[in-house]
């Protein structure tokens, strides 16, 4: 079934199937209950749904606990208002009694049928049954009641409007009321469908944050049937597509996939059809209730969010004759043709476009997507006239080719060789379409391109996208890895920033542990029987021997497990990394074409002997290690001498305890004294990695001076590689570049053309999500947009990898503070570093900033282009441009998007031109273009 979208009005059913069209299901009108802002009244309103592009078939008109604005635009609609809107259904919003980390209600819709003639009194019936408890009484979910409440809860309330608003914001319903009311009422199960919106702001998104809410979100999220997102990352994980979160987990965990649906939740006239991004909301099928329910079904094959429907396959494809077989509805069995330029000219309904079907069909060249015009498509269905009758095609060469009429039995995929290039009244409308022109026409000037590029040049590609992906590939993975390093040298400078901000903390825990050492040794020292002070000093400088002698040791044997943990990572390397790395190597550059034995060249080594180094050290580690605890036998110790630092720790304890003897301590001494030992002998372990973290930390400003300026030289060469990526288009399309700048007349006006694409609107978003904007100088949205667009933008989209550099470093100069001061009330101290460098990854992400590239016409992007000056271009590319492609060229007329003076001025020239090289079969009614062109 066709996949286009129908631009024209049209009824709610079609007799073609599915098709795509834009729906709104999320979308508010005047006088909805809350955040009302539209300012101009119903027919401003009206008018705005009437004139915006694309539109939008279908509305799901949107009021809280209400349908009261629905009633109402149903009844501007009966007055002959929005003739392009086929289908209106009420949608009506809940605040669930459960707040998301943004301190917001979540957000629940049920999404009505409007099929049956009595929904609106149903509807009512059902919400009346919801009840919100209030001062010791019960209010319904009806505009009285919601009125009441709201007097009830604001007295000052003395106006309708202004009370039943007031009792909308404070009603809230449960859950487990929902469920209650759907167990209970059939009516609802068959003609309610739920929806949930999915984002942090008043989503389930923002219940994420905190674990005892886990349940009910996953409960919630299960008892939807849609999510309202236009994420694509949310789509994504809805269909099962996101890794660790496949087909199976979610239909376990949810029970089904579920179609993310997307509204412009339009507040005020501006935002009517307008959600951010271009989201569209996209459905496959009638304009109907049931497209919805379909949609439940198969939630990738019926819904799409974005600026158009999804691509669909566009029909291209040489001729001596054409003769059927079985066709004993045709008059003349066979047709033959002339080299050159052939039209055929008839009256209305006269056959023209069936001999083009006929053609193309031969040569499997109809494609996937017939348009409704297609002969062949409207005498085999809905009725088959054309039974099993065939196509047989007679080529200049004596070669010829056969295939069925019947548009259902001709087997077609994207490898089938299509020998003419069909040009069908359906490809023509559609790629002059706003909707369908920047896709599928850049499409095939990359085709035209590829086919003009030398086949030494294609690296053995099949197509453009193969080409380019060749070629942009090892840039775009250096800047992917580039993005990676500036994240996580983010994550570094906070760390150093957080070890230099403690270096006060850890000089203050410094001296506590030396007063407490130097404490502890004097109650050691207290111990000590007196009258025996001279054996009790030498106790206590014994006692510091031994517990220096065991650091030492300690020391030594940390360096031997250093050694050997060297060693076992050297054998892992050996065994496994440089192995995995080297057969990734071999995948990644097998077009290298290098040989098993050269490819062991490329395998990476140690520059030195370190086995040997590993072992010489780890001999002189042990020896040190014997030494230090038994000492050399070469040079044994003098146990009558005075101990020192030299002894060993076994010469050094031997003594002590020997001197211990010599001082007598009673039982309760001992344990004391023990106990002080083991105290002390801990807090110089203590002490020692404490200078060694005050060390480290006072080195930690200058570590943050280096990490930041690797960070801005990584920073910076992101946009030399956008740079790069820039030139190598450029070299693509250098052949078609070549071509249009050496031509003259209309493809002279024809340029290819390169740009950095900046989302500024998503980077400032962001940013605004991450900072409180009522306490910075940032106050309020649209501040720091206007600090980027001074700062930044010029050079994001133009500068030099130097010159964004130092502009961020400007922007980063002149605004930290007040991004700094706008830190939420809701980060406490303890995640303030992580709040920060959430902060700074954002402040140097450059995922808004691509490479956008494309054709224009007389300095206009083609998709900015009229009707029928894309029509123009279109015929250009093929006439004049496509100089590679040497199969007939099939155009079933052209003129219904051109004007007379367009079609003799910008294309006669070129049709005379491109007869000389292919065969131009034209279905035409203009005798101008016959005339003159031949």
């Amino acid at each position: 079934m066709s996949n286009e979208v129908e631009n024209a009005s049209v009824g709610s059913m079609s007799c073609k199937g599915s098709q795509w069209r834009r729906w709104d299901p999320h979308i508010h009108a005047p006088g909805t209950l809350l955040n009302n802002q539209f300012s101009n009244g119903w027919e401003s309103y009206l008018g705005e749904i009437e004139r915006r592009t694309p539109r939008a078939s279908a509305l799901g008109i949107t009021d809280y606990f209400c349908i009261e604005t629905y009633k109402q635009v149903c009844q501007w609609k009966a007055k002959g208002f929005l003739s392009n809107v086929d289908f209106i259904f009420p949608n009506v919003e809940m605040r669930l009694d459960i707040k998301t980390e943004k301190k917001k209600a979540i957000n629940l819709h049920l999404l009505f049928s409007p099929d049956d003639p009595d929904h609106e009194t149903e509807i009512e019936r059902i919400l009346a049954d919801l009840k919100f408890e209030f001062a010791g009484r019960s209010y319904r979910c009806t505009p009285k009641e919601l009125a009441e409440l709201g007097k009830s809860f604001d007295p000052a309330q003395n106006q309708p409007v202004g009370a039943i608003r007031a009792g909308a914001n404070q009603f809230k319903t449960t859950l487990g009321a929902l469920r209650e009311i759907f167990r209970r009422e059939k009516w609802l199960e068959e003609n309610c469908l739920i929806a949930v919106a999915g984002g942090m702001s008043d989503g389930t998104a923002g219940l994420q944050a905190d674990d005892s809410f886990a349940a009910t979100r996953l409960e919630i999220e299960r008892f939807a049937h849609i999510i309202f997102s236009g994420s694509p990352s949310a789509r994504a994980y809805w269909l099962g597509k996101k890794q660790n979160f496949d087909k199976a987990y979610i239909e376990t965990t949810y029970g089904l996939l579920k179609p993310c649906l997307h509204g412009s939740d339009a507040h005020c006239d501006d935002k009517v059809l307008a959600p951010d991004l271009d989201r569209y909301c996209w459905l496959k099928g009638d304009l109907t209730f049931e497209t919805l329910r379909q949609a439940v079904i198969e939630p990738e094959e019926r819904v799409w969010i974005g600026p158009e429907p999804p691509p669909h396959s566009t029909p291209s494809v040489f001729l001596d004759s054409i003769s059927t077989t079985d066709a004993v509805w045709l008059q003349n069995e066979q047709c033959v043709f002339n080299p050159g330029m052939i039209a055929i000219i008839g009256a209305r309904g006269s056959g023209k476009t069936a001999l083009m079907d006929m053609v193309a069909s031969g040569a499997r060249a109809l494609g996937s997507s017939l348009g409704e015009s297609s002969f062949l498509l409207r005498a085999s269905h809905p009725v088959d006239h054309i039974g099993s009758a065939s196509v047989q095609l007679a080529w200049s060469d004596a070669s010829t080719s056969t295939n069925a009429l019947n548009p259902s039995l001709i087997e077609w995929d994207e490898y089938t060789t299509q020998e003419v290039c069909y040009l069908s009244q359906h490809f023509v409308s559609q790629l002059c379409s706003a909707d369908g022109l920047a896709e599928a026409l850049r499409e095939e000037m990359e085709r035209v391109v590829f086919d003009a590029t030398d086949v030494t040049d294609r690296f053995e590609t099949g197509s453009f996208q193969e080409l380019a992906s060749l070629l942009l590939e090892p840039t775009q993975r250096r800047r992917e890895e580039l993005r990676e390093f500036i994240k996580s040298s983010s994550e570094e400078i906070v760390a150093e920033e957080l070890l230099r901000d403690g270096l006060d903390n850890l000089r203050k825990d410094h001296n506590r542990l030396t007063g407490k050492i130097a404490r502890d040794r004097k109650d050691l020292k207290s111990l000590l029987p007196k009258g025996n002070e001279g054996r009790a000093t030498e106790l206590t400088v014994l006692e510091q021997l031994c517990t220096n002698a065991e650091t030492k040791v300690e020391k030594v044997r940390r360096r031997r497990k250093a050694l050997d943990d060297l060693t076992d990572e050297i054998t892992h390397i050996r065994q496994h990394t440089e192995p995995a790395r080297l057969s990734q190597w071999r995948q990644r550059f097998s077009g290298a074409d290098l040989t098993a034995d050269q490819w062991i060249a490329f395998g990476l080594t140690f520059s030195g002997d370190v086995d040997n180094i590993l072992d010489q050290a780890k001999k002189a580690t042990d020896l040190e290690l014997l030494f230090a605890i038994q000492g050399d036998p070469r040079s044994p110790i003098d146990m009558t001498k005075e101990p020192s630092n030299s002894w060993p720790l076994t010469s050094l304890k031997e003594k002590r305890d020997q001197l211990k003897k010599l001082v007598v301590l009673d039982a309760d001494q001992q344990r004391k004294y023990k106990l002080l030992q083991q105290a002390i002998a801990s807090q110089d372990n203590l002490l020692r990695r404490c200078e060694g973290d005050i060390k480290n930390a006072e080195g930690a400003s200058e570590r943050r001076r280096e990490l930041i300026a690797e960070r801005r030289r990584a920073y910076a060469s992101v946009f030399f590689t956008l740079g790069e990526e820039e030139n190598t288009l450029k070299k693509l399309y250098a052949p078609l570049q070549k071509e249009l700048i050496e031509s003259s007349g209309a493809i002279s006006k024809l340029r290819f053309v390169v740009r950095r694409s900046i989302d500024l609107k998503a980077w400032v978003t962001k940013g605004e999500e991450l900072i409180d904007l009522r306490k910075t100088p940032l106050h309020g949205y649209g501040a720091l947009r206007k600090e980027a667009e001074k700062y930044l933008s010029s050079a994001w989209r133009t500068g030099s990898a130097e010159e964004v550099a130092s502009a961020m470093d400007l922007f980063r100069t002149e605004s930290q503070n007040a991004l700094i001061s706008g830190i939420p009330p809701s980060v406490g101290s303890t995640e303030r570093p992580k709040w920060i460098q959430s902060l700074a990854t954002w402040l140097y992400d450059t995922e808004h900033i691509q490479i956008n590239y494309g054709i224009e016409y007389e300095g206009v992007a083609i998709e900015q282009l009229s009707p029928g000056t894309r029509g123009i271009v279109l015929l250009l590319l093929y006439l004049a441009i496509d100089r590679q492609d040497r199969r007939p060229l099939l155009i079933d007329q052209p003129e219904e998007n051109l004007d007379p003076k367009s079609v003799f001025d910008e294309l006669v020239p070129h049709f005379r031109e491109a007869r000389k090289r292919r065969q131009v079969i034209i279905v035409t009614h203009n005798a101008n273009l016959v005339v003159n062109t031949d």
